[in-house]
């Protein structure tokens, strides 16, 4: 029962254990979401385009302005009368004014116009709008995948180094064994002094590579810490470094890059659309208001104070409809559809460049993570094999049998062979990382680590 009990107890701890390690760099990502800044520009973006598109459909609601002016003129008459618009001003009177030469004038308008007919234009500029918010969705999510390739590389460089830092301190245990043992054979008489000497300046150089590479976890951490601030290295687990994954395919998604390109089809297609209806007029309807008054009285004498000035007013107002047809629009219309249609076509030549470059590059990354699978394999074989030649001339050397530079040697063998050891898995790795950024999908990464 109490075996049975502690066997219980290990798979718990196994489960725990594959668990804590395959949501290690899931959980990172969703720290780095938290932290990193570059997702507030992402979302500024659409923003920025969403104001963009209530800016498009505000040119179609009624356009009202107004304008108040008090002034101090001259006057020269002449008949007929006009509705001034902002900005125009409207001065007359008498040819031959009787009292004053000038007089004080009072004006407030309103105008409106408001576009009752619009051929369509209205839909498919909030239909461009709307895909340049799409478009700016897509990058968005193609930020993010270019960031969970940044985060998984520089995470599983972290990872390379503190697995090459321990097998350094196990060489570093090594050379000091070594040395131990030409101590006590010089003592003896065996060997001669100078093995010492080797064995101690071959651990110095151990020594010396080991501070390196510790510097460069330190360094490798703080890259870390861009994404995330509050990374805690002492949770980071090596073993999953150290365990290749299945190479199968995973349901490709469609990626952002194409999906941009084939937006930015949709939205050339509106605009397009938008271009063959600009030849068409704009029909609107007008009106006004108008609230004025002057010095100068209903029998033509000319009053030059400014209390005059609000003893008479009058007021008006008028509502109407207006065309308005740019014929020259008939003439550009034809030529920038032409250049559309151009740029249509030659969007689905990119689209088309894009789809065959995204499923090149994933058929070779196939390819070259089935060779470094099967070549992970190999050197594991021949790491294998040369720590089993290391553990054999130690026992050689021990008993006399062979000299310290043929132990040296083969222990600087058994250290190369490690390295290349773990390159391997580094190259694999950062094939898979590509091939997840080519897939859009960086799930199984994410589970194994």
């Amino acid at each position: 029962m109490v075996f049975r009990l502690k066997i219980l107890l290990i798979v718990v701890g196994m489960c725990i254990s594959i668990k804590s390690n395959a949501q290690h760099l899931q959980d990172l990502w969703e720290k780095t979401k938290e932290y990193y800044s570059g997702f507030d520009v992402q979302k500024q973006q659409i923003l920025l385009a969403k104001q963009d598109s209530i800016a498009q459909q505000i040119k179609y609601k009624p356009q009202v302005q107004a304008q108040f002016q008090q002034s101090l003129s001259s006057l020269n008459g002449a008949s007929g009368s006009f509705m001034p618009l902002p900005g125009i001003l409207n001065m007359s009177g008498p040819n031959d004014p009787i009292g004053g030469s000038s007089t004080f004038n009072h004006f407030i308008s309103g105008t409106l116009n408001w576009d009752l007919v619009n051929f369509g234009r209205k839909g498919l500029d909030k239909d461009i709008s709307s895909s340049k918010i799409e478009y700016s969705k897509l990058q968005e999510q193609n930020f993010i995948y270019h960031i969970q390739q940044r985060l998984t590389q520089r995470y599983i460089e972290f990872i390379y180094l503190n697995v090459l830092n321990e097998w350094f301190e196990k060489h570093a245990e090594r050379y000091t064994s070594i040395l131990e043992i030409t101590k006590g054979l010089a003592e003896a008489g065996i060997v001669p002094g100078a093995d010492t000497l080797l064995a101690s300046s071959s651990l110095k150089n151990v020594e010396s590579n080991l501070l390196q590479i510790k510097g460069k976890v330190a360094g490798s951490r703080e890259l870390l810490k861009e994404f995330t601030k509050d990374f805690n290295s002492a949770d980071t687990k090596i073993t999953p470094f150290l365990e290749v994954i299945d190479t199968k395919t995973v349901v490709q998604q469609e990626h952002p890059l194409f999906l941009m390109k084939r937006n930015e089809a949709e939205s050339l297609q509106l605009l397009e659309k938008k271009t063959k209806r600009n030849h068409f007029p704009r029909v609107m309807l007008l009106g006004g208001l108008t609230n004025r008054s002057s010095g100068i009285t209903s029998d033509g004498y000319v009053n030059p104070n400014y209390s005059a000035l609000y003893k008479d007013f009058a007021n008006n107002y008028f509502v109407g409809v207006g065309v308005t047809w740019n014929l020259q629009d008939l003439f550009n219309s034809r030529s920038q559809v032409s250049s559309l249609g151009l740029k249509i076509q030659n969007n689905e030549f990119e689209q088309e460049v894009i789809q065959n470059e995204i499923q090149s590059h994933i058929a070779q990354l196939e390819a070259e993570i089935i060779a470094s699978d099967a070549g992970i394999k190999e050197s594991n074989l021949s790491r294998a094999k040369a720590e089993e030649a290391y553990l054999l001339y130690k026992a050689r050397y021990e008993g006399g049998l062979i000299n310290l530079s043929d132990l040296l040697q083969v222990q600087e063998i058994l250290l190369q062979t490690e390295r290349q050891n773990l390159m391997a898995y580094l190259n694999y790795w950062n094939l898979m990382i590509s091939k997840s950024y080519q897939q859009a999908d960086f799930s199984q990464l994410f589970t194994h680590f």
